[in-house]
C-alpha cells in the first residue's frame, strides 16, 4: 500500500516494525511481481516468495534478526514523492521508472555515468565497454540536459551528482563536465573512480579541484594485493595510496568504496575502517556495500555467498574495538526529524533520507586528531532519544506555527543538550561545538560549501574530524523488494531525460540494458586500450 506524501511514518509508536510482514518482490526468472513475506527464524531474517512457474525462494535478508529490527524500529518514513514526475503508471512499479507517481521519495543523489568505457577489466564488471562490446559516452549537450533535469526535481533538488561509468576520469570532456554541475549549483560534487588517473597525474587532480570536484568515491577493496588480483585483476593497493595522496595534496575528500565478496575481502572490513580513521584529513567516509549475486544461482549456493549488513557490523565489531554491532548503527531515515523541523521553521522543503529501512545502516565516529581515538556519536548522545525529542517539536510547530517558531531553537538546543553526555564525550567536546557541527550540516549552504570543497560537513572545531560509516546492499533479483524501490533515494539519470532507482537501474528490470542498446554505438577493438 502506498503512502501518502505527507504522512509521517513513527515506528517508535506502533508495532509495525516487528515481523512478519508482508512485502513485493519479483521472481528472478520471470521478473513478475510476486507477494512475499520476510519472516524470522533462528535469529535470522529471510524473505520467502512463489512463483507459479518457477517455483519457491527463501531469500536470506540478514543473518541477525536484532539488527535488522532496530533498522525498523528506528526508521523515520518521510515519504515526499515528486511533485514533477516525467512518466505515468502504465504496468507498474518497478516498469514505469521515470520518474512516476508510484516514486515515494526525493533523489538524494543522481548519478550520471559520464562513459562506460573504463581503463581496467575487472573480472566482476559486467557495465563496462569491454565486457558489454558497445559504447555509451555521453556528448556535453546530453549531460546539460540531464543536469538540468536533476536540478529541476521537486520538491527538492539532489544533494549530490556523482559522475560515474565505466571510468568517468577518461571522458574526453570530464574537467568541463565538473564545471557544468558546479556551475548548474550542485552542492557537492562526486565521481566514482578506481582512482588511476588521480594516482598517476597531480596535474589533473589539480585541475579537477578547480574545475569543482568535492569527493571522489573510490573503489577500495582492502589493503592487500592479493584481493585486488581476485576481484580486479591486477595489484592495486599502492595505486589506491598514491590516488589518496594526490587528493589530499589538491583539497579534494575521499570516501572508500569497499565492495565486500564472502571469502574475498570480509576479513578486512576493519582494517579498511582503521585506514580511514589514520586519514581522516582527507577520508571523510566508508560506503561498504555488499556484493550482489547475479546470474542463476541454486539456494544452497546463494546461502553459502551471501553477505548481510548485519555480517558486515559483525566483522566490524569483531576486527576493530570502533563499533558495537546493536548500539552504533541505525537506518539512513534517523535524522529525518531534522528535516521535518526545518521545514517546519522554514516552510521550505528540506531533503529528506526517507529510503526503505531495509535499504542501509549508517553511523558517524568522532576522531580525535590528539589522541588519534574514533569514538562513536552513540556514545555520547541518545541518539533515540534525541530523534524522537525533534520529531515532537516539529509537530508541535505544525500545529502551531504562529507562536512556537519563536521559541523554537531554545527549545531544540534545550532538548538535545539533554540527551548529550558530557562525561563520556571526548576531552574538548561540548554542547556548543557539538550544536554549531549539527547547525552547519542542517543549514549548509551551497556557496559556502563550494568553496570548502566538500569540507563543510567533516570537522567540529580545530580537534575532531567526524567520519560516516554507512552500508548500502543495493539489490539483485533474488533479494529484491518493490517498496525499496519505491523510497529509493540514489537514482541514475540516463540521455532519454528519465530517471531510474538504483535497484531498477543495475537489477530487477535493469532499466540500464534498454538504454544502453539504445544509446550506444559499437565498440572498436581500440577503444578496450586504455590501461
Amino acid at each position: 500500500m502506498l503512502l501518502e506524501k505527507s504522512s509521517h511514518k513513527k515506528n517508535q509508536d506502533s508495532q509495525s516494525w516487528k515481523l512478519p510482514c508482508s512485502t513485493q518482490s519479483i521472481c528472478p526468472v520471470c521478473m513478475q511481481v510476486l507477494n512475499a513475506e520476510i519472516f524470522e527464524s533462528e535469529n535470522k531474517v529471510w524473505m520467502k516468495k512463489n512463483c507459479p512457474e518457477h517455483g519457491e525462494y527463501n531469500e536470506l535478508l540478514s543473518t541477525d534478526k536484532d539488527f535488522f529490527l532496530k533498522r525498523r524500529r528506528t526508521h523515520y518514513e518521510m515519504p515526499s514523492g515528486i511533485d514533477n514526475p516525467s512518466t505515468t503508471i502504465q504496468k507498474g512499479c518497478p516498469e514505469d521508472c521515470g520518474h512516476c507517481p508510484q516514486h515515494l521519495s526525493t533523489p538524494c543523489m543522481v548519478n550520471i555515468d559520464l562513459t562506460n568505457r573504463c581503463n581496467m577489466n575487472c573480472p566482476i564488471c559486467f557495465a563496462n565497454a569491454n565486457a558489454t562490446g558497445h559504447v555509451l559516452e555521453l556528448n556535453m549537450e546530453q549531460l546539460e540536459m540531464m543536469l538540468d533535469k536533476a536540478m529541476n526535481i521537486k520538491p527538492h533538488p539532489p544533494i549530490s551528482i556523482q559522475f560515474a561509468g565505466g571510468e568517468p576520469t577518461i571522458h574526453p570532456n570530464f574537467l568541463d563536465a565538473l564545471k557544468m554541475a558546479k556551475d548548474k549549483g550542485v552542492l557537492d560534487l562526486q565521481v566514482a573512480s578506481n582512482g588511476i588517473r588521480f594516482a598517476k597525474d597531480p596535474d589533473f587532480t589539480e585541475k579537477a579541484a578547480q574545475s569543482g570536484l568535492d569527493v571522489v568515491y573510490l573503489q577500495f577493496d582492502g589493503l592487500t594485493d592479493d584481493i585486488y588480483e581476485q576481484s580486479r585483476g591486477r595489484p592495486m593497493i599502492e595505486t589506491k595510496k598514491k590516488a589518496i595522496e594526490n587528493l589530499r595534496k589538491s583539497g579534494i575528500m575521499v570516501a572508500l568504496v569497499p565492495t565486500i565478496v564472502k571469502g574475498l575481502n570480509d576479513h578486512q572490513v576493519g582494517e579498511i575502517l582503521n585506514f580511514a580513521i589514520e586519514n581522516t584529513d582527507v577520508i571523510t567516509g566508508v560506503s561498504y556495500q555488499p556484493v550482489s549475486l547475479t546470474g542463476r544461482i541454486d539456494e544452497s549456493k546463494r546461502h553459502e555467498m551471501r553477505y548481510t549488513m548485519a555480517d558486515m557490523a559483525r566483522d566490524i565489531q569483531d576486527q576493530t574495538n570502533s563499533l558495537d554491532m546493536h548500539r552504533d548503527w541505525y537506518p539512513y531515515s534517523i535524522i529525518n526529524p531534522i528535516s521535518r523541523l526545518l521545514e517546519a521553521l522554514t516552510e521550505k522543503p528540506k531533503m529528506r533520507f526517507s529510503c526503505n529501512a531495509h535499504c542501509g545502516a549508517a553511523t558517524y565516529l568522532l576522531v580525535d586528531k590528539v589522541k588519534n581515538e574514533a569514538i562513536p556519536f552513540t556514545r555520547f548522545i541518545d541518539i533515540e532519544s534525541a530523534m524522537q525529542e525533534l520529531d515532537k517539536e516539529a509537530e508541535a510547530i505544525e500545529n502551531h506555527s504562529s507562536w512556537r517558531k519563536k521559541i523554537s531553537k531554545f527549545q531544540v538546543s534545550r532538548k538535545l543538550k539533554k540527551h548529550f553526555y558530557p562525561d563520556k564525550a571526548p576531552d574538548g567536546l561540548d554542547f556548543e561545538k557539538l550544536l554549531s557541527f549539527i547547525n552547519t550540516m542542517a543549514e549548509a549552504d551551497p556557496d559556502e560549501t563550494k568553496k570548502q570543497r566538500g569540507h563543510y560537513y567533516h570537522q567540529i572545531g580545530e580537534r575532531f574530524n567526524v567520519l560516516l560509516i554507512a552500508a548500502m546492499h543495493f539489490q539483485d533479483n533474488y533479494n529484491f523488494e518493490i517498496p525499496r524501490v519505491q523510497r529509493c533515494v540514489v537514482h541514475y539519470a540516463a540521455p532519454d531525460g528519465n530517471f531510474y532507482p538504483f535497484c531498477t537501474w543495475n537489477s530487477g528490470p535493469c532499466h540500464r540494458y534498454r538504454i544502453e542498446e539504445q544509446f550506444s554505438v559499437p565498440s572498436k577493438k581500440s577503444d578496450k586500450n586504455f590501461n
